[in-house]
Formats: C-alpha cells, sequence, structure tokens
C-alpha cells in the first residue's frame, strides 16, 4: 500500500512530488485541499494537495493549524 502523505515543510518550501504517481507538482500551494470549512486555503491550513498529472490526492502531515 502506498503512503500517500506529504511533510507539511516540503509543500512550505514548494518542493512536493506526488506520492502515488513519483511526478513534481509545480506550484503545488495552487493544488490545496481542505475538508471542511477555513477562512483562508494556505499550507497552515490545507488537509491535502491534488496533484494535476494523476488526480490523486495525498494528505499532508502533521495535520493543518485551525483556530477554535
Amino acid at each position: 500500500m502506498t503512503n500517500n502523505t506529504i511533510p507539511r515543510e516540503r509543500l512550505r518550501a514548494g518542493v512536493v512530488d506526488c506520492p502515488l504517481c513519483g511526478r513534481q507538482i509545480p506550484k503545488p500551494t495552487e493544488h490545496l485541499v481542505a475538508i471542511g470549512r477555513v477562512e483562508s486555503l494556505t499550507a497552515a491550513t490545507a488537509d491535502a494537495v491534488e496533484c494535476p498529472a494523476c488526480r490523486g490526492v495525498s494528505f499532508l502531515r502533521p495535520s493543518p493549524e485551525r483556530s477554535d
């Protein structure tokens, strides 16, 4: 089974490879996904990144920072 998670620090650095297809995700902050409502979608609040090549979704770790 593939571990489809991405370290959040790699997203912040702007260098993300899709763990599903192996391709580099260009401009990864333009492909962020949130589960539920967030005020603004950023590297700190996103839950996942969608790969534009394979359309797979990989979750970010650690979990997002959310304010209650």
